[in-house]
């Protein structure tokens, strides 16, 4: 008789559980499309970096090719040739990506130092 009514009992709030039980899993997963959704806006929106810049990614020389709303692609060159790596955004803040500035930039030698040095000394501007 007891477990009749417990039955009877679940039976009649059958609907509800099952609603219940459908939104909690559909806002786990809208809550994970939703961080990756705020990941690729706010890296979108980031203006340091921008689609077709050269950045180092983990090591690689890459070029951002497009950012998405979930997935970033890089096209890299690698020991295999130039490939697309496809990044969801929500990993890209656990990277190591570095701009690439100025390939061509570096410190002065010593030689240039000095040479600097001479031209200021002599009242020469730099131009």
């Amino acid at each position: 008789m007891l477990f009749s009514s417990i039955k009877m009992n679940l039976e009649q709030y059958y609907v509800e559980i099952s609603i219940f039980i459908a939104s909690v899993l559909g806002g786990l997963a809208l809550k994970d499309y939703s961080v990756s959704f705020i990941k690729g806006l706010k890296f979108k929106l980031n203006s340091q970096f921008n689609e077709g810049e050269k950045v180092i990614l983990d090591g690689e020389i890459a070029m951002i090719i497009k950012i998405g709303i979930s997935t970033t692609i890089f096209g890299v060159y690698g020991k295999d040739g130039y490939t697309w790596r496809y990044i969801s955004n929500n990993k890209i803040e656990t990277l190591k990506l570095e701009k690439i500035v100025d390939k061509d930039l570096h410190a002065d030698s010593i030689e240039e130092k000095k040479l600097r040095l001479e031209k200021i000394l002599r009242g020469e501007t730099d131009d």
